[in-house]
């Protein structure tokens, strides 16, 4: 009998503790505007970042696998910009004007390093007419 509640008690220790880290590793979206506005004290920690792809900012180095482009604010552009770098496949909706999730470095440099694009599809949430 102590048994089982030894092993039950084990099993909810370790899905508390699971869940704890992944709440304090949680990472928000700022926009283009706070991640600016913030500066400094996020150079090198890990963010996500949402915007709006810029017109004539992509590049895409297919031997290289490396997409660089720019994001802006996605509803008030206000003259904030963001380089971006990432390296992996370029993902097949990738264009001009997108919404974008990106989630990475912030550098000194105010170059965005990314590991992941997340796309976004604002048409698919907007009523039918």
């Amino acid at each position: 009998m102590r048994k089982r509640y030894f092993i039950g008690g084990g099993i909810l220790a370790i899905a508390v503790g699971i869940l704890m880290y992944a709440i304090l590793n949680m990472t928000y979206s700022l926009t283009v505007s706070e991640l600016l506005d913030k500066g400094s004290e996020l150079y090198g920690e890990r963010v996500r970042v949402e915007g709006k792809v810029v017109d004539n900012s992509i590049e895409w180095d297919a031997d290289k696998l490396e997409l660089t482009f720019i994001i802006t604010n996605i509803i008030d552009e206000g003259g904030n910009y963001l380089p971006v770098v990432y390296g992996g496949d370029r993902p097949n909706n990738f264009k001009i004007d997108s919404h974008v999730t990106v989630e990475g470095i912030y550098h000194s440099d105010n170059m965005f390093e990314a590991n992941a694009i997340i796309m976004k599809c604002p048409s698919r949430y907007e009523p039918e007419e």
